[in-house]
């Protein structure tokens, strides 16, 4: 019985050692339980890797795009050498011409009788409209997939380029299908950087909406939306969102 008696008798700092580290346990179970029932609301830099990447694609997006024009601006410089009998100014509005149409300086805006469905069109079939090259045969088709179709033809000045006299050179010749429905973003679920690609959102509407449905529940109408990004945002967009 002593034995036992001894054995169970403590020190000073045994005492202390015990009480702390009982102190320790209970302190992590009540943070525990705090952490589960209570869960730190998340804020705007909860997606910023998925920032980091989608920002990331569309520098690279715009740098082949600057590409495409540096080539452009080269090929047009390189033709302003071989001639030089030209003045001065006359070679200036060359340059100031490739600026315009990059690499489609060399179509013709000629009237033409074919028509074209720009939502099913490859650049082959797009490059037979008047004014319309490699360029931005690959502009619209691009422009399309980000967008996810087109409604109407006047979206074809949203286009990288699209000036209002080359469009109305081809608004007889292309045409939509009225039977067509656009592809939509799920609003609800889709990730931040599908959401950041569509041409009627930009980055800050795109953490509005990815913090909204992540705190305060799922976005269930257009007006809602409209509440959540603000009065800029772009109308056409209502035609392009799945609420499911």
């Amino acid at each position: 019985m002593n034995t036992f008696k001894r054995f169970m008798t403590f020190s000073r700092s045994e005492r202390i050692a015990i009480v702390t580290m009982v102190s320790v346990i209970v302190i992590i179970l009540i943070v525990k339980n705090l952490v589960v029932t209570h869960p730190p609301k998340r804020d705007y830099f909860k997606h910023d890797l998925d920032s980091i990447v989608a920002r990331r694609q569309l520098m690279l997006d715009s740098l082949r795009m600057a590409d495409s024009i540096e080539k452009a601006e080269k090929s047009m410089s390189f033709r302003a050498k071989q001639t030089p009998h030209l003045s001065f100014r006359a070679k200036q509005r060359e340059v100031e011409k490739s600026h315009l149409i990059a690499d489609d300086a060399s179509v013709p805006l000629r009237p033409s009788r074919i028509e074209v469905d720009i939502n099913t069109a490859d650049t082959t079939l797009l490059k037979q409209l008047p004014g319309i090259g490699s360029a931005f045969a690959r502009w619209i088709v691009e422009y399309r997939e980000r967008l996810g179709g087109y409604r109407k033809t006047e979206q074809l000045l949203e286009v990288y380029r699209m000036d209002s006299t080359r469009f109305y050179a081809i608004k007889d010749n292309v045409k939509i299908d009225s039977s067509f429905i656009p592809n939509r973003l799920r609003i609800n679920s889709d990730a931040f950087k599908i959401l950041l690609r569509h041409p009627y959102l930009e980055f800050d509407d795109v953490k509005k909406i990815v913090n909204h449905r992540e705190q305060k529940g799922l976005i269930t109408s257009w007006q809602q939306l409209v509440g959540i990004i603000g009065d800029e945002i772009n109308p056409e967009l209502q035609y392009y969102i799945d609420y499911q």
